[in-house]
Order: C-alpha cells, then sequence, then structure tokens
C-alpha cells in the first residue's frame, strides 16, 4: 500500500494552486443540473465525497481552506454530475465502512486499487497513479528544470547499491529498499521532506520516496529533482459502496470524460508540475516485445 508519512501544505504552491483553479471549497452553483438523486447517493443534490485531508498534496488544509489533488477531482465529478461538493475527512482504513453506511457516496484519499479492492468496495475507475520513485540533487534550478522535463539524468536503481540512498521510515519505499537491500540499507528519516533537506546537505546521494508527494515538494527544494521510478506505479482510484452499480458506472462514465478533456491531466500538472507520467506494471508489459 502507497502509505505514507504526514507532509505539510507547501504555501508556495497552494498559492499557485489557487491562482490556477480557485479555492475547491468555496461553494458555488452546480454548471448543470443534477444528473443523480437518491438512493444513488445519500442526499439530495450534494456528492460527499472521502478524502484524507491528512495527506498533502492529494488533500489537506491551507489557512481554512480544503485543497489538493482528490479535492480537486472531487470537484470535477462533482460538477459534471450536477451536485454540490461536500468533503468528508476519512482515513484509507475507514472508506469501506463511511461507504457502507451512506457517510460518503465516493471515496478517493490516495486509495490504490489493489488496496480498494482487498477493502471490499467497488472501483468506479482511475484518476491519477503514484509509486516509489527517486530523487537526487540537480547541480542547478536550471538543470533541475531540464532533467524534470526530458527525463534525463535518472538515477537507475540497479546502482542503488553503490550510493547512500534515504528514506521515510516506513514510507512505501522504504520498504521496498529493506526487501531489495536488507535490513537498515536506506538511512532512515521522519519525513519526505527532511530526506529531501539530507540530500541537499550532502548526508546521502539519492531519495527514495512517493513520486507525487516527492513532486510537490520540489516546488519549495529547486535544487531536488525527479530522478526515475523505484517500482512500477499503481493506479489509484475512486471508490463506491460494494452494491452501487448505477453509481459505479456514473461515475466511470464522468471519469472517462474527465481524461478525455484533458481536465485529469490539468488537475496532476497543478499539483505535481513536469512530473512524467509514470509506468504502471501494465504499461510496461504493454511494452515488452
Amino acid at each position: 500500500m502507497l502509505r505514507r508519512g504526514r507532509v505539510p501544505l507547501v504555501v508556495s504552491a497552494v498559492i499557485v494552486a489557487m491562482a490556477l483553479f480557485g479555492c475547491s471549497s468555496t461553494p458555488k452553483e452546480p454548471a448543470v443540473a443534477p444528473k443523480v438523486a437518491p438512493p444513488m447517493i445519500s442526499t439530495e443534490g450534494i456528492l460527499k465525497a472521502g478524502v484524507d485531508m491528512g495527506y498533502p498534496p492529494f488533500a489537506g488544509v491551507d489557512e481554512g481552506h480544503e485543497v489538493g489533488l482528490d479535492v480537486d477531482v472531487a470537484a470535477a465529478i462533482a460538477d459534471r454530475l450536477g451536485l454540490e461538493l461536500n468533503l468528508v475527512d476519512v482515513s484509507p482504513s475507514e472508506i469501506a465502512s463511511a461507504l457502507e453506511s451512506g457517510k460518503i457516496d465516493i471515496a478517493l484519499a490516495a486509495m490504490p486499487i489493489t488496496d480498494a479492492i482487498l477493502a471490499d468496495v467497488t472501483v468506479a475507475g482511475s484518476y491519477v497513479s503514484d509509486g516509489p520513485a527517486l530523487f537526487s540533487l540537480a547541480s542547478s534550478a536550471t538543470a533541475d528544470a531540464t532533467s524534470n522535463a526530458s527525463g534525463v539524468g535518472e538515477v537507475d536503481p540497479a546502482d542503488l547499491g553503490a550510493l547512500r540512498v534515504g528514506a521515510q521510515k516506513e514510507s512505501a519505499a522504504w520498504w521496498k529498499l529493506e526487501s531489495d537491500y536488507g535490513e537498515g540499507f536506506a538511512k532512515e528519516y521522519d519525513s519526505l521532506r527532511a530526506a529531501f533537506q539530507a540530500l541537499e546537505a550532502g548526508e546521502v546521494d539519492v531519495v527514495a520516496g512517493d513520486a507525487i508527494v516527492g513532486a510537490y515538494l520540489t516546488r519549495d527544494l529547486p535544487r531536488v529533482r525527479y530522478a526515475g521510478q523505484l517500482a512500477p506505479a499503481v493506479p489509484l482510484g475512486v471508490s463506491v459502496a460494494k452494491d452501487a452499480t448505477e453509481l459505479e458506472k456514473t461515475v466511470r462514465d464522468v471519469l472517462d470524460v474527465l481524461a478525455a478533456d484533458g481536465v485529469l491531466d490539468t488537475i496532476r500538472t497543478k499539483w505535481v508540475g513536469s512530473l512524467p507520467q509514470l509506468r504502471t506494471a501494465s504499461t510496461e508489459s504493454s511494452a515488452t516485445p
């Protein structure tokens, strides 16, 4: 499971986000007439979306405003359905019961599709992929921007054995390194930001961490750059209750439209900038002759 450390919202990133999209928590009239109603949703005219408000950049609170990648995706879904958005703070472990009880209608919470299936909920579709990645230090802000955009200068995971590697303790990347290289291989830090600061200080050569969270943090750390994937990414999904067949189809159709219209890509770019599209196990398999 892609979990997870707590990351404070980066003020400058939030300012950029608000400038692009406005505050997601500001009430507004739906653009279209409601397309779904009870019993498909629990409350007339309202889409209750579960997000993890303690996991920026997916969702968090900054100066009283609810912002994040998951918040924007939920808002886009609500808008296409002609519904007012009501965000509900839920942890991944609470999703199944919250959907079953009607506390929420849909759930995001940066939850991998594989975890949603294990939690016995139904996945309506994916909105972004995420996974363990590598980050290294660029010689300048210019070099960082060039490397991020072109993919030049990636670190080969096969070379990690000869490098000093840092990671947030008990993150997915940390567990991957423990499995591949043995206990104590990576230098442990309390947060991914702390690991990045150690990278800038020359304490480690490379940092392993969550791709989306890491790309978000690099907005305030211009010398730290994405340097490739540590493992295949996994799709994160929008879930509904197990037997919510009609809502599943409706949300799936909306996600397809948001993807086709470029809305999902726009939201992703808003929060992670030039982070390349991540390879998943399925895309790697399809690329194999």
